[in-house]
């Protein structure tokens, strides 16, 4: 009988210290996430985009160059408002862009285009609406632009461009390309007159919010538009007839972050013409620089500095 009676007493006290396990009051702190949980938040709040952006930029420039062709040898300033509207995920995002070059210094005649103090110095106001969009680490984009001269007249028709442009993003050169078709203007309407535009860019972040970028960049001008912008009624015969590259325009440029919505920026540059035949073509470069015989550079080197605003 006595092993029955151990056995029972064992089985009971058993019974009764698995019943108050059961009791024991069960925590009620919220449980801690887990540690790629609060990371995977974090990124997500990150990625957050606003809205609606805008972007003010001041260049200050010892000239206007501009596609590979030099359009003033006297400084300028220059003004961009780039206001985007950014569409839901995977729609891409909306832009309209605004901006002008003032003239400094009073060296030409009012009837130049970008010389002069009708207003205000001000030669060009420039158009465009763009739509963006990106595929894996390619950008594309896609714009309407006008570009308008108020104090020529009829003297210089305006200009009105259809682009599309894209851009490889990635770690080590990012390269770009851009197609400007002028569509509209008076004299050669109706030649295709097309552009492209070539850029390679590296940038080094040398310091915290510091960052030195080097720049590459040249402009092909097809048959027609290279023989428009030559032509020269007073010396027939002398214009271009074939494809022509503007320049070869190399940089170098610093840009500091002085808070996370203020950019203070310099660049440095030097542009050669490469083809023999733009070197020596009359008419080729912008009224306002040179002297009476356009077309006379070889290379030009301009720098400026620059400050931007964003919210």
């Amino acid at each position: 009988m006595k092993k029955p009676m151990i056995l029972l007493g064992a089985l009971a006290a058993a019974t009764v210290f698995a019943a108050q396990a059961d009791e024991q009051p069960v925590s009620t702190e919220p449980a801690q996430p887990a540690a790629a949980e609060t990371a995977e938040a974090e990124e997500v709040e990150e990625d957050e985009t606003s809205l609606f952006e805008v972007s003010l930029t001041l260049d200050v420039n010892s000239a206007y160059v501009s596609h590979n062709r030099i359009f003033s040898d006297t400084p300028n300033a220059q003004y961009d408002i780039w206001m985007q509207l950014n569409l839901p995920e995977d729609f891409g995002w909306l832009a309209v862009d605004v901006w002008a070059n003032q003239e400094l210094q009073k060296r030409h005649s009012s009837r130049n285009v970008n010389g002069g103090k009708q207003f205000g110095g001000i030669g060009e106001f420039d158009y465009e609406v763009v739509y963006g969009n990106s595929i894996g680490p390619v950008n594309f984009t896609a714009s309407h632009l006008w570009y308008t001269y108020p104090r020529c007249g009829r003297d210089y028709p305006s200009q009105k461009f259809w682009t599309i442009g894209a851009e490889y993003d990635n770690e080590f050169v990012v390269p770009s390309v851009k197609l400007f078709w002028e569509y509209d203007r008076a004299g050669y309407s109706k030649q295709d007159c097309f552009m492209i535009d070539f850029a390679l860019s590296r940038g080094f972040e040398l310091a915290e919010d510091l960052t030195l970028t080097f720049t590459s960049k040249a402009t092909l001008y097809t048959e027609g538009y290279a023989k428009a912008l030559s032509h020269d009624a007073d010396r027939p015969g002398e214009g271009l007839h074939r494809p022509a590259f503007g320049g070869w325009d190399n940089g170098v440029a610093l840009s500091y972050a002085l808070t996370d919505n203020i950019s203070l920026g310099a660049h440095l540059n030097y542009l050669y013409k490469l083809d023999h035949r733009v070197r020596h073509c009359p008419g080729w470069d912008s009224y306002s620089a040179g002297n009476d015989d356009c077309g006379t550079y070889n290379g030009i080197l301009y720098g400026g500095v620059s400050a931007s605003l964003s919210f």
